[in-house]
Formats: C-alpha cells, structure tokens, sequence
C-alpha cells in the first residue's frame, strides 16, 4: 500500500512539477488569478515593535475594473487616533498605479508618489507596494527549481528590479519567493534592502478558498533587522456582491 501511494502521489505531482514553466509564467499564474469581481471584509492588523502591540482594524473593499487591473479600499475604524484614515490603490495595466491617502486630522487626501511606495504603510512592516499585487514588469523573474517550505512543495522565484527606478522606489534589491502550485500562491517570500542584506521575510500562515479562488487570508512580515513584525488577518470575506464604483475614489475616501 505504501508502494502504491508513493506511485500516485509521483502521478499526481507530474502534471504540476513537470512542466517547464519560466518564472514569469509562474507569477501570472499568481497575480492574475480571475474567476472574481468584487470583494469585502474586515482586516484586523497587528503590530508589534519592541514587545508592544498595536491593533488596528479596517474595513477593505476590493474590485476588478479589468482583468488586469484592480482597484482597493482601506477604511480605518480603530483605534480613534486612525480612525476615519483612508487608503486608495488604482492599479493600472500600464503606468505607474495611483495610491492616496485621506487624513481626517488634516482633510486632505495625499497621492503617493512613486519614490514613498517603499515606505511603511501605516506604520506597519508592510510597504506602501506590499499592498495590492506586485506589477509584472516591476521584475525580472527567475525560475529557481523545486523547494520544499514547511512540507509544501514550492516553485522558488527569483525577482530582481527591472530597472533601476524600480529598486529605488520600493527598496528592494531581490525578493525570492515560494509558491504554492496547487493554489497558485505565494506562502513565504525573502525580500533583501538595496545592499543585498534580508530585510523583511513574509510567511502566509492561511490561504481559503472563497468561491473558486485561493485567497491569502493571514500573513506575518517580519523585519530581521529591525525585530518587529506585523500581521494582516483578513475575515468576513465576501466576493461578488456588487460593490458600487464610487467606492473606489477620492470622494468616497473623505467620507
């Protein structure tokens, strides 16, 4: 029986393992995962510098207004000194994407220039660009083989900046990643500063299937040099509700 299983799991794995994909086929199987047109739910963020945690809680809406390209919401609603901030990405399928910022304190909405999408998104381990999915031709990807990440066996890709703009404004020199090939997602990612040294290491710790898709809905970015950590739990997930486009503007983030 032993015999047997070993057999069908080598038949299982072929169809998956066996083909000779690039490392930039891998990650569009990644980053333009379809089957979805809308989303809501509840983000539940905690940050942890020093043995303090922070928690935060935010409201999130997301869409796809093509294929390609996706829109996202952040509504802040704890704690009150965030409360009422909002964030907006407009991902485009060419060009730089659009990121804003609302601060209630100031009533003023913020555009992220390109060079600030490397810095911390509200305070927390997450950049401005780990926010949303990474821009294909950001990258220039790299198949590195089979590597097994806790029991899981994952296609390991190489990202190195496709220029050199591109390594400025997010501060990443490399970023290897893990993907899962099952669900098509990315489980644990290094991402190295402009030295080459490890600066921050992503482990997803949940991935559900909400619909027909995999969706990552606990991750955990560390930084090693710093020691802090933060943690994004998404909950309440809801896809295809017919979220309204006005939600996805500066209007609406000053509301």
């Amino acid at each position: 029986m032993r015999k047997l299983a070993i057999i069908l799991m080598s038949l299982f794995l072929i169809p998956l393992y066996g083909e000779n994909l690039t490392g930039e086929q891998i990650m569009e199987k990644v980053v333009k995962k379809t089957g979805w047109k809308d989303m809501e739910g509840e983000i539940t963020m905690k940050i942890t510098v020093r043995g303090r945690t922070r928690i935060r809680k935010i409201k999130m809406y997301s869409r796809k207004r093509t294929e390609d390209e996706t829109d996202m919401v952040m509504k802040f609603l704890y704690p009150p000194d965030v409360e009422g901030t909002g964030f907006l990405l407009i991902e485009h399928s060419r060009g730089e994407d659009e990121r804003y910022l609302y601060l209630p304190a100031l009533r003023r909405i913020k555009r992220i220039a390109a060079s600030g999408k490397g810095g911390a998104f509200m305070g927390s381990d997450f950049s401005y660009y780990d926010i949303g999915k990474p821009k294909l031709e950001d990258w220039k990807y790299r198949n590195l083989g089979i590597d097994e990440y806790n029991g899981t066996k994952c296609y390991k890709i190489e990202a190195l900046p496709s220029s050199k703009k591109i390594e400025k404004d997010t501060r990443y020199s490399k970023i290897i990643h893990w993907v899962d090939p099952e669900r098509w997602s990315i489980i644990h990612a290094e991402y190295y500063d402009r030295t080459g040294t490890l600066w921050k290491v992503l482990d997803v710790k949940e991935i559900k299937k909400i619909g027909s898709i995999w969706f990552q809905t606990y991750m955990v970015m560390k930084n090693v040099q710093a020691g802090s950590s933060s943690e994004m739990k998404f909950e309440n997930l809801k896809v295809d509700t017919g979220l309204s486009p006005r939600i996805f503007t500066k209007r609406y983030l000053q509301q």
